[in-house]
């Protein structure tokens, strides 16, 4: 099984909350130290509920399979040694437009972006509800 690159890890590491957050660890994710080096991950093999002083980084298909959750649909596209991840709402608008060197770091960076968004469009509403 090929390794995260250290651009995804990275991302996993920064944005912990609105990525992996609320998920559990599964054969096939890796897990890596919370403010280690990108070198020290370790391959999930068997299910575990926690991730002991380190930060999930989901595999590819747990990141799609959420990302299918966010948004009424999405495309990802390879072209020109990067892929884009463009993500809709069920109108039809954007909600995120990402270009990353692999599939795992644009769909991540998408996740992040819809998330983000709609957590500062939570707290407006909330606010305005004071």
């Amino acid at each position: 099984m090929r390794m995260p690159s250290h651009t995804y890890i990275a991302l996993c590491q920064r944005y912990e909350r609105w990525l992996t957050g609320s998920l559990r660890p599964e054969p096939g994710d890796w897990v890596v130290p919370r403010h280690g080096h990108p070198d020290e991950i370790h391959l999930v093999v068997t299910p575990i509920e926690l991730v002991p002083e380190g930060v999930l980084v989901p595999r590819l298909e747990r990141l799609l399979s959420q990302l299918a959750e966010e948004c009424a649909s999405f495309v990802l596209d390879y072209s020109g040694g990067e892929f884009a991840c463009v993500a809709f709402d069920e109108h039809g608008r954007t909600l995120a437009n990402v270009v990353a060197p692999e599939p795992s770091s644009a769909v991540a960076q998408a996740l992040v972006f819809i998330r983000a968004e709609r957590s500062v469009q939570e707290h407006r509403v909330s606010r305005q509800g004071e």
